[in-house]
């Protein structure tokens, strides 16, 4: 690679959680957490790059989604370059795919692979080479999400995020995301979550995996247009499983098939609001390899 004018192309895997089971509260008031994540074929893009400055752009031509402000790139570079003492420059381009203040991880995802792509950068110039925990430490300062990002395959993270364990998620099942264009702040859905006045009342099972969101409660109380998505889901036929990943708004609904995906979506595109967002795919276990060449 040429040392003069380096530049990689990542990819930024959407995540997934199957269910998210919210815990009582620590000392500084964070709560504990257990979920089962996966990840999806939904990505966004970056484009990391030396340069002459620091610099964190969007590529608003080619995003399906706007940021007002961007700063987890900028924070994300920040801690890498203080933390290893690195004095590089670099431009950073960021492609927007996934929907924003949706709950699939897109910030988080976006510094997962930014911390990837520098750490490829650094261990190409250095003798000492940057470990996978040494981005866990650093991603952990940065989002509860972030963990899990870097790892991008299917997992169970628990604590506040920190914890992860590796485990298995069925394979060919087919995934559909709809996002009713209802951006929710993750910070006020676990403000007014209240753990003593929670009922688990929607529970649905993916073989062994318990799909249940322990936020849906909280996200129908802010913002009850979004139960206009949960009441469409429970009409469809053939539909497997489906729940809110993450604090929402979007949810998902797994088929066994392509098929009967289709036959519901037909269905969903007759119903739905204009501004809807709407995908469907696949997950996909990346693991650290996030590089385009």
């Amino acid at each position: 690679m040429n040392q003069i004018n380096q530049t990689l192309n990542l990819f930024a895997p959407a995540k997934l959680n199957l269910n998210l089971k919210v815990l009582n509260k620590d000392k500084d008031n964070f709560h504990f957490i257990n979920s089962h994540i996966c990840f999806l074929k939904l990505c966004d893009f970056i484009e990391l790059k030396t340069y002459n400055r620091t610099l964190i752009v969007q590529d608003k031509k080619n995003s399906h989604f706007l940021l007002k402000k961007e700063t987890i790139l900028n924070k994300t570079l920040t801690l890498f370059k203080n933390h290893f003492n690195w004095k590089k420059d670099f431009k950073v381009t960021l492609i927007k795919k996934i929907p924003v203040g949706a709950g699939l991880g897109g910030g988080s995802a976006d510094s997962a692979s930014l911390l990837l792509g520098l750490r490829k950068l650094y261990n190409q110039q250095h003798s000492y080479k940057i470990k996978i925990k040494d981005l866990l430490q650093i991603g952990t300062r940065i989002g509860s999400d972030v963990p899990a990002c870097i790892y991008s395959r299917s997992l169970i993270a628990s604590g506040k995020g920190e914890k992860i364990s590796i485990c298995k998620t069925p394979n060919h099942k087919k995934l559909l995301i709809i996002f009713p264009n209802i951006r929710l702040s993750t910070k006020t859905i676990f403000q007014n979550f209240d753990l003593k006045n929670y009922k688990n009342k929607h529970v649905n099972f993916l073989k062994n995996i318990e799909i249940n969101n322990s936020l849906l409660q909280t996200a129908c109380y802010i913002e009850p247009k979004i139960e206009k998505v949960l009441s469409l889901l429970k009409s469809l036929d053939n539909i497997k499983n489906y729940g809110m990943t993450g604090s929402g708004s979007a949810f998902f609904a797994i088929f066994e098939n392509l098929s009967d995906l289709k036959i519901a979506l037909t269905t969903i595109k007759f119903k739905c609001d204009n501004n809807w967002y709407i995908w469907y795919g696949e997950k996909k276990e990346f693991g650290f390899n996030r590089f385009l060449y």
